[in-house]
């Protein structure tokens, strides 16, 4: 309940469910310390730097990907990754953990698309990373990890390759509860192509935590799926549209990601194999 990703109510119904909590005794006032978080101010203070540089624009790429809306992403080789997020058997095979109660569900039609991007940003050179999820719902299964289950592991078509970021994720979003980021900064990564499941949830969460953190994103739409084609094109929208508005338009990749296409992205990085 309240955890995937909420309940919806109305005023109305709040205020109808609490005023009989007003007649009750008042409960004891909480002994909070005052906090001072060090580590907080650092990141704040690099944040800051990091929304100064945002502001100034996109760093021009070796080439640029058309997206939606007449719009385009730069990319470069040595500050793009292919971020896949969640291409485990449990989501994509109708015998999984969760695929089993979506057994005639699209959730695998993004699959061609990820083998194709993965052949794609291998040969350019593009620094490619893979998140699984021990978040199955509001349980968290970590005990799968590290353990060779079968379910928890990538779908072998899509699997990493020695040298790859690996990052196990026990929250939605790629970022919040893994060394992505970190692993990204280490290897001078400013740029996403994000692809993957689950459209709503897993790629969206991963999508507002990169843009959290100023990294630019690009979602490649038929790389992705959901297990309900609604909820995949309502995520699409939810993820573009906000930046081709008016006030927002100058915001390449940030609000919350630009969208392309498997083709599109295969049309731009092909001909940086040959510079690899």
């Amino acid at each position: 309940v309240g955890l995937y990703f909420g309940e919806v109510a109305t005023v109305a119904g709040v205020e109808s469910s609490l005023k009989p909590l007003a007649s009750l005794p008042a409960l004891p006032k909480a002994n909070v310390p005052k906090m001072t978080f060090a580590p907080d101010l650092k990141r704040r203070a690099e944040m800051s730097a990091r929304a100064k540089a945002a502001a100034e624009g996109a760093r021009p790429g070796e080439a640029s990907i058309a997206c939606r809306g007449d719009r385009a992403f730069p990319v470069a080789r040595s500050d793009t990754a292919l971020v896949i997020i969640d291409m485990q058997s449990d989501f994509l095979l109708p015998d999984g953990r969760i695929g089993q109660h979506y057994k005639d569900s699209p959730v695998t039609n993004g699959l061609a698309g990820v083998k194709r991007l993965l052949a794609s940003a291998r040969a350019a050179g593009l620094t490619v990373a893979h998140s699984r999820s021990h978040r199955y719902g509001a349980a968290v299964m970590d005990h799968f990890v590290g353990a060779g289950d079968a379910g928890y592991e990538f779908h072998p078509e899509v699997a990493p390759v020695p040298g790859e970021i690996v990052v196990d994720k026990w929250t939605f979003g790629a970022f919040a509860s893994t060394p992505l980021e970190e692993e990204l900064r280490a290897r001078g990564v400013e740029r996403i192509l994000l692809c993957g499941v689950l459209t709503n949830v897993c790629i969206f969460a991963t999508a507002s935590q990169a843009v959290d953190r100023f990294f630019r994103v690009c979602l490649v739409e038929d790389a992705c799926a959901a297990f309900d084609t609604e909820w995949h094109d309502m995520a699409i929208r939810l993820i573009s549209e906000p930046q081709m508005r008016k006030g927002h338009y100058g915001q390449v990749g940030l609000y919350f990601g630009e969208v392309t296409s498997v083709k599109d992205v295969e049309g731009v990085l092909g001909p940086l194999e040959s510079r690899t």
